[in-house]
Order: C-alpha cells, then structure tokens, then sequence
C-alpha cells in the first residue's frame, strides 16, 4: 500500500499528540524535580514538532481550521484524521483513566 503525503503528516501528527499526552502523564506524576524538568523539556519539543507538522498540514489545506471559530480545528469529520483510538479527542472504551 502506497501512502500519500498526507496520510504520513496525519499519522505523524495523531502520533506527536498522543506521544505529548504520555509525557503529561509522566510530568504530572513525576516526583523528582530534576526528571519532572527533563521530562517537561521533552514534552515541549514534542509540542513544537506537532506544531510543525500542524502548520504544514494546514498551509496545504491538509488541516483547515474552523472559518467561525478562527484557530479552532474543526472535528475529524472534516479532516478526515482518525487515530487507533478514533475520532480524536475520543479515546476507546477501556483506554481511558484507570477506574477504581
């Protein structure tokens, strides 16, 4: 199977997201200063590369933002980006936070 440009971008981008997301979780449970500190860095250079990758996406038309919200994404529906979890921003069932 041959991937277009785009899809690699999408997978790129759903990947840098869910990569930060880990390195969230990781800073807020971090009880070392100096590793919460590395692991903040980390995660800004992550948001910095999806920034990238969203803004190349989007000069290409690839990613366009909501005309009535300006600098609002508009939903997968529009952008045709799915994750493995699915829609984004929607985790699959038994994925999300541990239940007690």
């Amino acid at each position: 199977m041959q991937f277009s440009d785009r899809d690699i971008l999408a997978d790129m981008l759903t990947g840098t997201k869910m990569i930060s997301t880990g390195y969230h979780m990781a800073v807020l449970e971090a009880a070392n200063d100096r590793v919460r500190n590395t692991l903040i860095h980390i995660n800004n250079e992550e948001m910095n590369t999806q920034k990238q990758i969203f803004d190349l996406m989007h000069s290409r038309g690839w990613y366009p933002l909501d005309p009535v919200f300006t600098g609002t994404p508009m939903g997968p529906e529009a952008t045709n980006i799915r994750g493995p979890e699915g829609p984004m921003g929607r985790m699959a069932p038994g994925m999300g936070p541990a239940q007690v």
